[in-house]
């Protein structure tokens, strides 16, 4: 109920923050937001475990944002999963987003407070529409662990000559809750009273080829010193030279009719024999992920004209493991995973999506799970 009564505030709170848009031409307070509805239903399922087909609107998201000049502004980002809270049932309202932006000039700028993770292709850009597929592709999911944010600060940038960066000093992981089967997902902190213990640190480059051609690379690095349970931080002394590292590769081509992604991600753990031992939680040495997407819009075609609708027919092939080596215990072939997605995209207008995917999910153990997703999300 809490929870409801702060959303309703939160609300009625933006409305009245964003009536001076228009008062100055360089001031003033913007509304926007995405959401998403999902429906997923398991076809085969070699266990034989089947389950009826289930609905769930996923997420809302209202993003709230003010300028207070032509060089300082605030954005924020609060997200509602699965339209409520209930005790054991899941759901969830977080703050996904809030830092202040200092725009200084194009080539250099300051960020501070709750920041996005500058990692891969979905975590800095994640509305539905941006992507194909009902779901988010699962290597960015279990390898890079959307949505993933962290309290820090850094700098940013972007100059003439198509280069960008970003560069965060941010808290780092839970080393508590890097899984075999999970990877790093669950040892995300969020920025829920973050401890510094665990320091961590990202930076990105990409470079902006032409109008179609896009490509980076990004890099996250965090110690493992201290877990975190709770409230409760501790020192781990057998910890004390076990960190982590992901590099990351991406590149995007989209023209009028064309769209292509690709991105590799590798990840590692120094000292994670000592890590199994601490926490039994089976974590690789290392992790790799990558994924391989083509879509085409067929809307021209079958109309003879250009129009603002779309409609694309899309593939992607993924792989990830996240135990890619192992180190003093067993390699649970189950997390050599390999994934088939095809599907169709229609936009009415850019910024909402109709979507409709076939998926194969495998692994190198006996996993074969055939799914059908349907979806509609929209971003403004």
């Amino acid at each position: 109920m809490k929870s409801v009564q702060f959303l309703s505030i939160f609300i009625f709170a933006i409305v009245l923050f964003c009536q001076p848009v228009h008062a100055q031409q360089q001031q003033g307070g913007t509304l926007g937001g995405y959401g998403e509805l999902h429906y997923n239903d398991v076809l085969y399922n070699d266990n034989g475990m089947n389950s009826p087909g289930r609905l769930d609107f996923h997420r809302f998201i209202l993003y709230a944002s003010y300028r207070f000049n032509d060089w300082v502004s605030f954005y924020s980002e609060l997200e509602l999963e699965h339209t409520l809270l209930e005790v054991d049932e899941g759901g969830e309202v977080a703050l996904e987003q809030a830092f202040v932006d200092l725009s200084i000039k194009p080539e250099f700028g300051v960020r501070a407070g709750l920041l996005l993770v500058p990692v891969g292709i979905v975590n800095p850009i994640h509305e539905p529409p941006t992507f194909h597929g009902v779901e988010r592709p699962n290597v960015e999911r279990y390898i890079i662990p959307s949505t993933w944010r962290e309290s820090g600060i850094g700098v940013y940038g972007k100059f003439q000559s198509g280069w960008s960066y970003q560069a965060y000093a941010m808290a780092g992981l839970k080393p508590n809750g890097i899984t075999g089967g999970n990877g790093i997902r669950g040892a995300r902190q969020n920025g829920f009273e973050s401890t510094l213990g665990n320091f961590g640190g990202s930076a990105r480059i990409d470079y902006q080829a032409n109008l179609n051609l896009k490509f980076g690379v990004s890099y996250f690095f965090s110690t493992l010193r201290y877990e975190r349970d709770g409230d409760l931080v501790v020192k781990i002394p057998e910890l004390e030279n076990t960190s982590f590292n992901m590099i990351e590769g991406h590149i995007q081509y989209t023209s009028s009719r064309l769209e292509a992604r690709g991105l590799l991600a590798f990840s590692g753990i120094s000292n994670v024999d000592e890590l199994n031992t601490e926490f039994g939680n089976g974590a690789g040495k290392s992790q790799f992920g990558g994924y391989a997407e083509l879509a085409y819009d067929l809307l021209p075609s079958l109309t003879g004209k250009l129009t603002e609708q779309q409609l694309f027919v899309f593939g992607r092939f993924e792989t990830y493991d996240t135990q890619l080596k192992t180190d003093l215990i067993a390699d649970n072939a189950e997390n050599e995973r390999y994934e088939y997605t095809f599907g169709f995209t229609y936009k009415p207008v850019s910024q909402v999506a109709f979507k409709a995917d076939y998926q194969l999910l495998t692994s190198a153990g006996i996993k074969e799970i055939h799914m059908l997703n349907l979806g509609v999300g929209y971003n403004f």
